[in-house]
């Protein structure tokens, strides 16, 4: 006779031993698969190294919707409704940092084409935001009261030339005396920088020593990307979360082409106008409305005369 519910909690079918050691070990086989196989996921994905990262200004850090930057439904440059994405070229896939699937004269061609000019317009953007970081700063330092022989960037070749020469660490309240000649600066800067370049080329580096990382040999830059090594340099410690990585290539790429417009801007400010970016927005600051394009290009001496 079948018993109630009632009943059957209060008189239990009575179950051997065996029989509860063959349930217990079926549950401990599942239990423990399931934890072999959630840390070997919790191991196929890239995960930060535990440092907290933290905003600029404050607030949280970390990557924020990497989906706008990367893959199909990135930001283009141009809204939506004035841009079919199905017009957009294959080769620009939204792998790239910085990809907006601009390119109206179809330079890319295909992957390879924009791969190498990828690897040459980042080598530029950085050359251009050391650039842009030189032309102002020395220019700046001078007219803020440091001793700086041709702090404007077009007249320090000059002054070097009529036998000047170069100190370094300027500061505004003193400097630190250090002449260098012309051809010893020429020399340091060849040397180092064709050093460097031929490592990044033949992908490998010195042994050597870095913060945080101690002493490395040369077997440590095996295998590294050459456009962003990283390798045993990273005292900051950004490459630490991947999507913090991804992030930051964004951002080096975008403030890089804005250095490179820059620059452009720089020189040719310089032929206008005869003076340098600090000069020029100095007098801008102090007179918006007397010191600007239009005045500029406006005034007396640049009228064209018969």
């Amino acid at each position: 006779r079948a018993l109630g519910p009632s009943k059957a909690l209060l008189n239990p079918v009575p179950v051997s031993q065996s029989t509860k050691m063959q349930v217990q070990a079926f549950f401990n086989k599942g239990a423990s698969t399931a934890k072999v196989a959630k840390k070997a996921a919790k191991a196929s994905v890239p995960r930060p190294s535990g440092k907290s990262t933290r905003g600029w200004l404050g607030g949280e850090g970390g990557a924020q919707n990497l989906d706008k930057w990367y893959g199909p439904d990135r930001a283009l440059f141009l809204p939506s409704g004035l841009l079919d994405k199905n017009d957009l070229p294959d080769y620009l896939d939204g792998t790239l940092p910085g990809d907006y699937g601009y390119d109206p004269l179809g330079l890319g061609k295909d992957a390879e084409t924009v791969d190498k000019y990828r690897a040459n317009e980042l080598l530029h953007a950085r050359w251009a935001m050391l650039a842009a970081a030189g032309i102002l700063i020395p220019e700046g330092l001078q007219a803020n009261g440091a001793d700086i022989v041709g702090g404007t960037w077009f007249e320090t070749g000059a002054e070097m030339l009529n036998g000047g020469t170069l100190n370094y660490f300027a500061v505004p309240w003193g400097i630190i005396n250090n002449p260098l000649p012309l051809f010893l600066v020429i020399a340091v800067e060849v040397g180092l920088m064709g050093a460097v370049e031929f490592y990044r080329r033949n992908g490998a580096g010195p042994a050597g020593y870095s913060p945080g990382v101690g002493k490395f040999d040369a077997s440590i830059f095996d295998g590294l990307d050459p456009l962003y090594p990283g390798g045993p340099f990273d005292p900051l410690g950004l490459a630490d979360d991947p999507e913090v990585l991804q992030e930051l290539k964004v951002k080096e790429i975008k403030n890089g082409r804005l250095a490179m417009v820059s620059v452009l801007g720089f020189a040719v400010q310089s032929y206008v106008t005869g003076e340098g970016p600090y000069a020029n927005w100095s007098k801008h600051v102090a007179d918006p409305f007397g010191y600007n394009l239009l005045t500029v290009l406006g005034a007396e001496e640049r009228t064209p005369t018969l």
